[in-house]
């Protein structure tokens, strides 16, 4: 999807499809597309 490593991400919701958050930008997710994705943490913010 083209973003930066050091984007912010946090889960909105995820029942259905993920929604997640990413650096003000609300992306909705298919649970294959979240299980292709890889997330470490950076530390404390």
């Amino acid at each position: 999807m083209g973003f930066c490593e050091a984007a912010f991400v946090a889960k909105v919701g995820g029942s259905g499809p993920f929604i997640c958050q990413i650096n003000g930008l609300r992306v909705a997710l298919s649970h294959g597309a979240a299980r292709c994705i890889l997330v470490e943490p950076l530390g404390r913010r």
